[in-house]
């Protein structure tokens, strides 16, 4: 418990300092914090980088001039033992907003000159008391579809600003019983082995054992938010089914759970065919999505879910630019 909370206190500390911090200070903040040439996970344009100053200089840095100043609007943030290397690991994980005026262009795209919420997920890996590995996923899509320059022509669910979860708890700042954590991440990793073995249908009888009748899918912008199992079907699983093919799935990097939330990350998490997805140009070039899914556990069924996929990573792989908007 005690490892959990220091590693907490690490990314909270981390978060202030470059929360505070202008472009010019991005990578002191970072340093303070980061171990030496820490592995960063970003989606596309920024892939992988290494260390508090190539992070600094490609994603933080251009963020904080187009954007700046930044206020960080957390909804989800939790702390736990990774499954995936056999509760070896801690990992803190947070989403939220980060909100601004998008004034200045940013990689390539014109600004709105308006206010901007760009929807992000962080996964970090805490080892010695320094930040040794992180995943950081943003909604580039979802960015532009506020400005309604979304290059997804008909989104499937409602391309909306990502809601926080329904009961309104998910900053888990304190101590949770152990048990809790492991319940809720054992139920994630159940119902992922369940999808698996369908490769990537949701039929009725797997949505009735591992989810409410009520429950709420954000989705990534491209897909939008769905709710309920017939909305859920409608807007992002049927889409899916049809004009998608599954070619395999990796193994996560990291899944993990907290009091009744828990999630995971995956770099990338499937390979797939597409079959005009979404609207665009099928292709037969198998392509990977790199995927965070955010859950809420009620009682013995997951009730809340938010997913981001880096979609622009995945059509780049079939020759489709949707950055170029």
């Amino acid at each position: 418990m005690a490892d959990l909370q220091s590693a907490k206190a690490r990314v909270r500390a981390m978060h202030a300092d470059l929360d505070a911090a202008g472009p010019d200070g991005a990578e002191a903040a970072l340093a303070a914090h980061m171990a030496p040439g820490a592995l960063w996970r970003g989606m596309h344009p920024f892939d992988e980088l290494h260390g508090a100053a190539e992070v600094a200089a490609e994603f933080w840095a251009p963020l904080k001039t187009a954007m700046g100043p930044m206020q960080r609007r957390p909804d989800i943030f939790f702390a736990g033992l990774n499954q995936i290397d056999g509760f070896q690991t801690v990992w803190v994980v947070e989403m939220g907003h980060m909100m601004g005026l998008w004034d200045a262009p940013w990689i390539g795209l014109a600004p709105s000159r308006k206010i901007a919420f760009l929807r992000y997920c962080e996964f970090h890996r805490i080892e010695d008391d320094r930040i040794a590995e992180s995943a950081h996923y943003i909604d580039i899509l979802r960015l532009l579809a506020e400005d309604g320059r979304s290059p997804i022509a008909a989104p499937t669910g409602l391309d909306t600003m990502s809601p926080a979860p329904r009961t309104h708890d998910g900053l888990l700042y304190g101590n949770y019983p152990e048990a809790e954590g492991r319940t809720t991440v054992e139920l994630i990793a159940a119902m992922v082995a369940d999808l698996r073995a369908e490769g990537i249908s949701s039929p009725d009888d797997h949505l009735e054992r591992f989810w409410t009748a009520d429950m709420g899918w954000v989705g990534p912008g491209g897909i939008g938010t769905s709710a309920f199992y017939k909305g859920y079907n409608r807007g992002h699983t049927h889409p899916f089914e049809e004009f998608l093919e599954f070619e395999r799935f990796t193994e996560h990097v990291a899944r993990l759970g907290e009091g009744h939330y828990g999630g995971f990350f995956g770099y990338p998490s499937i390979t797939l065919r597409s079959k005009g997805y979404l609207g665009l140009p099928a292709s037969d070039i198998p392509a990977d999505m790199r995927i965070i899914d955010l859950y809420r556990r009620e009682g013995d069924k997951l009730a809340e879910n938010w997913i981001f996929i880096d979609f622009p990573h995945f059509f780049k792989m079939q020759g489709v630019d949707l950055l170029s908007h």
